[in-house]
């Protein structure tokens, strides 16, 4: 005899419910049953972070700018000015600092260009409860400058 012989007459019957114990604990929909089994989210905000538009991830190697494409970077960032709405490509380096690292694409309001230091400082929008964060690259780790108002460089200077 096998198991399923043992069992036909119950096994498409409900579990009893004592008329007490459903007082006391009703049962739970479907809907509130499966709430219990959701993703439990370790780290907050990092899903956000991650998925961010403005932020484009991808490891990778430094890449090196030839001489032409310094120049073209150099004429653009000579362009750019406080207040300006750019996208900006960068090398952003992993934690030990070497030539591995991430190309990070991000689209901000620029907060200032300083041409001493040469630092580029964009806000992104990220905000902290002290107020916002701008993003402080270094013109080193700079791939490319794209906005409104950046021309190429003839056009800029009335050059024909």
């Amino acid at each position: 005899m096998g198991v399923e012989e043992n069992y036909d007459d119950i096994i498409e019957m409900e579990r009893p419910w004592p008329e007490r114990t459903l007082q006391n604990h009703p049962k739970m929909t479907l809907q509130d049953r499966a709430k219990i089994f959701a993703p439990f989210a370790a780290l907050r905000g990092h899903s956000e972070r991650l998925g961010e538009e403005d932020v484009k991830l991808r490891r990778c190697h430094r890449t090196e700018l030839s001489e032409e494409e310094a120049e073209i970077l150099s004429d653009k960032l000579m362009q750019v000015k406080k207040g300006m709405t750019v996208t900006v490509v960068y090398f952003q380096p992993d934690v030990d600092g070497g030539d591995i690292g991430y190309d990070v694409t991000i689209t901000g309001t620029v907060s200032s260009v300083d041409s001493v230091y040469r630092i580029l400082k964009v806000n992104a929008g990220r905000k902290t409860e002290k107020g916002s964060i701008d993003e402080v690259i270094r013109f080193d780790d700079l791939l490319d400058v794209n906005g409104e108002g950046i021309v190429d460089i003839d056009a800029f200077l009335r050059l024909e």
